[in-house]
């Protein structure tokens, strides 16, 4: 039987009815850098420890940002093997140092039996979150960057993320800056549509593409706690599974949806990396060629997402549990 670890401060947030979000940690071991900023990517953002590695660095300063906010963060990930649900700041710095791996839905089973540390992806850390419920924990605010999807060539080549079917299983919302930039995000949304997945843009009317705003039309909500909180309770009241809310990157260090998309395409020709080491390839790629801005933009909207989340999440114990 395979027990879901809750780590102390998550443990205390249940009992005292404090609000949780969920963090995932495929950021922290297979989507940043292991390697301190680096100077030629430009000034480093104010938020990230220039001197630790900055995989390390943007998972403490996301976990950060949810704490400033209100709410409880609670860092997914199987470390040794074990699942967890609140992994500390010692635990954290521990699953940065295993090699690199990702808990996706098709593999997490395998990395809990063989022993092996790795981050969960969104569909590894929905499921964490769906095997919690089963023990009362129910866990409604999720954080991440970007959600996966729909691959760009898809025709050709079907590659779809399991992200999508867990999203359609787990009654969670999950704050985002839309599809990851190297997807195809009209055909992820149309996905999303296909498996009942509600869409909602929080201050846009559309699907962002991670690093720029922009993409397909999705319903925009205003970003208002009891607007967000009705719909959530209306969509779970009905068996309904998870929700995305998608907002825009920041401003300041948003990019064009032009120039984003042509840097996506650029770097899929380029590297040709394969298994849990093509993400942080490409995203390097991408920091190179765009001189820091893809990773400057990436960061800021990890921090910005976090802190929706936990400001939303205030009003979590005012909305209904799922059905």
């Amino acid at each position: 039987m395979t027990t879901i670890h809750i780590g102390s401060d998550v443990a205390e947030a249940i009992k005292h009815k404090r609000p949780l979000v969920a963090l995932e940690t495929a950021v922290l071991t297979c989507g940043l850098p292991r390697a301190p900023w680096n100077t030629s990517h430009g000034p480093c953002p104010a938020d990230i420890d220039d001197s630790a590695a900055l995989h390390l660095a943007t998972c403490n300063a996301i976990a950060k940002a949810v704490r400033d906010a209100g709410a409880v963060p609670a860092v997914c990930g199987v470390l040794d093997g074990q699942p967890w649900i609140g992994l500390d700041d010692d635990q954290c710095a521990s699953l940065a140092e295993a090699p690199p791996a990702k808990a996706a839905a098709d593999s997490i089973a395998m990395h809990i039996a063989r022993g092996s540390s790795a981050g969960t992806t969104v569909g590894g850390t929905l499921q964490l979150i769906q095997a919690a419920a089963k023990d009362g924990i129910h866990i409604r605010w999720f954080a991440t960057g970007g959600i996966g999807g729909v691959h760009r060539n898809w025709q050709d080549r079907p590659d779809v993320s399991s992200d999508l079917l867990l999203l359609s299983r787990v009654p969670c919302a999950v704050v985002c800056a839309g599809a990851k930039s190297i997807l195809d995000t009209h055909a992820t949304a149309e996905a999303l549509q296909t498996l009942g997945v509600p869409l909602l843009g929080l201050g846009c009317g559309t699907l962002p593409a991670f690093l720029s705003p922009g993409g397909p039309d999705a319903p925009a909500i205003e970003d208002a706690s009891d607007d967000v909180a009705s719909i959530l309770h209306s969509h779970w009241a009905l068996g309904g599974g998870g929700v995305v809310l998608a907002q825009d990157p920041p401003a300041s260090t948003a990019m064009d949806l032009n120039s984003a998309t042509a840097l996506a395409e650029e770097t899929e020709h380029a590297v040709h990396a394969t298994g849990p080491l093509r993400t942080p390839a490409l995203l390097e790629d991408m920091a190179q060629r765009s001189n820091g801005a893809s990773l400057r933009a990436n960061i800021a909207l990890l921090l910005h997402n976090a802190s929706t989340a936990s400001r939303l999440a205030q009003h979590g114990e005012s909305t209904p549990k799922a059905c």
